[in-house]
């Protein structure tokens, strides 16, 4: 099955957003542009089942409504491990949106010119190349669809997230803190693709500490000070180890979360 790795540039948060809630309404979204990619993004995120609002989407909508600067970290949060998730390894678009994030996290600052573009849009093609879970066939078909409006399409939504890592002179910045919802996701994402368990001490080990930043684009200085704030408020979720010693910090999951758990009121 062919496999796309374009972001398209055309599908925006503000958007993907509208035409989410239109459809959550019943009210139309025609004036939308170019709603019908609007609809298949969310199709691929999971938020829609076919026209009808997935439970996921309802969720997601009914935390944005309580907090609108939240769309941003969790439409990111979708993009961004979709690829880990989809066993199939159809969404294309994740994987570019995912391996661009971690290489902007990766030169901390910069300036997003046309010539740096060129230059990791060549670099994502040569990982492409690279990657087991890419059919070498279907990445050769589709290799030449990752350009600089795929990068522009990734930047998009990076562009939303609050507090910003895109300036409005279109410099990239790691941010200095996070909202403790996406940090909750990240790290709990982090631990299962690590294979941790319910229950048991999770050691931040160097690895998981930059897997838990690159997701939410976050400066590692900044890490601790984001978990101590977020994690009195889903005590109920995750809770600090009980092992002590200079190996670093441990935390304890007492279950894995889920978007319905950033609801209003929810534990």
């Amino acid at each position: 099955m062919s496999v796309s790795l374009h972001v398209r540039h055309e599908v925006t948060p503000d958007r993907v957003y509208a035409v989410l809630q239109g459809l959550s309404e019943d009210e139309p979204i025609d004036h939308v542009v170019q709603a019908d990619r609007q609809i298949t993004r969310l199709r691929q995120l999971g938020l829609l089942d076919q026209n009808k609002v997935s439970p996921l989407g309802s969720e997601v909508l009914a935390i944005c409504r309580r907090k609108p600067d939240l769309w941003g970290d969790l439409g990111h949060y979708l993009h961004y491990t979709l690829w880990d998730s989809d066993t199939n390894k159809q969404s294309g678009f994740s994987w570019t949106y995912k391996q661009f994030t971690d290489a902007a996290w990766g030169l901390g600052t910069f300036g997003l010119t046309v010539k740096l573009r060129e230059t990791i849009t060549s670099s994502l093609i040569n990982q492409a190349e690279a990657e087991p879970d890419i059919d070498f066939l279907v990445f050769k078909k589709q290799a030449a669809s990752i350009s600089r409006d795929s990068l522009n399409g990734v930047v998009g939504w990076l562009s939303a997230l609050i507090p910003p890592v895109v300036t409005e002179k279109k410099q990239f910045q790691r941010r200095n803190f996070c909202s403790p919802e996406l940090l909750l996701l990240a790290v709990s994402h982090s631990a299962k693709m690590s294979g941790a368990d319910l229950g048991i001490d999770l050691l931040l080990t160097p690895q998981r500490r930059e897997a838990i930043c690159r997701l939410c684009v976050l400066e590692p200085a900044a890490l601790d000070r984001t978990l101590d704030w977020m994690m009195p408020v889903y005590s109920h979720i995750v809770v600090p180890g009980t092992t002590a010693g200079t190996y670093g910090r441990f935390l304890r999951f007492l279950k894995w979360p889920t978007m319905s758990d950033l609801l209003p009121g929810a534990g």
